[in-house]
């Protein structure tokens, strides 16, 4: 019988559900929508040859995605990887670790792009997304000073 004291542990053996995505994406027309089911993946995102577009779910409490830029997307300098909520009213809160340095993402941001024409991308650079079931909270790891983009408005960013 599950208590509360071990409701939110893992099992034994327990293993993440993982997807590769590696197709192009546009807000318009993201490469992938998320949906509730979806939660608790972590994501290998492959930008070498295409930008991604991932736009997140309508918020519910506990939600949580995390992605992973792939091997193959290492020194990449021209596609990117963007996240956006699909709604401009629906914020984007939390910190990114960005070369050593911490940049603070505020209320009314919409629109986060990994943009690698500013500084090339390296693999394992992440963004783990959860949410309250009114906002999304970031945190991440990007490699490279400058590599990263806001944007208020969910459609406010063109990948490249």
């Amino acid at each position: 019988m599950a208590t509360n004291a071990n409701l939110n542990k893992k099992p034994i053996g327990w293993v993440l559900q993982t997807e590769t995505l590696s197709t192009v994406g546009t807000v318009a027309a993201p490469t992938k929508t998320l949906v509730a089911t979806d939660s608790g993946m972590v994501f290998f995102i492959d930008i070498s040859t295409v930008s991604v577009v991932v736009q997140l779910p309508t918020p519910a409490a506990g939600l949580n995605f995390k992605f992973v830029l792939a091997v193959a997307s290492d020194n990449e300098n021209v596609k990117d990887f963007l996240v956006n909520t699909g709604d401009s009213t629906v914020d984007i809160n939390g910190n990114i670790l960005i070369d050593g340095a911490h940049l603070e993402i505020t209320s009314a941001t919409s629109a986060i792009n990994m943009d690698s024409n500013v500084a090339p991308a390296t693999a394992g650079d992440w963004f783990e997304y959860t949410c309250d079931g009114t906002d999304w909270y970031i945190q991440g790891s990007v490699d490279s000073a400058s590599a990263v983009a806001l944007n208020d408005a969910y459609s406010g960013i063109t990948p490249a």
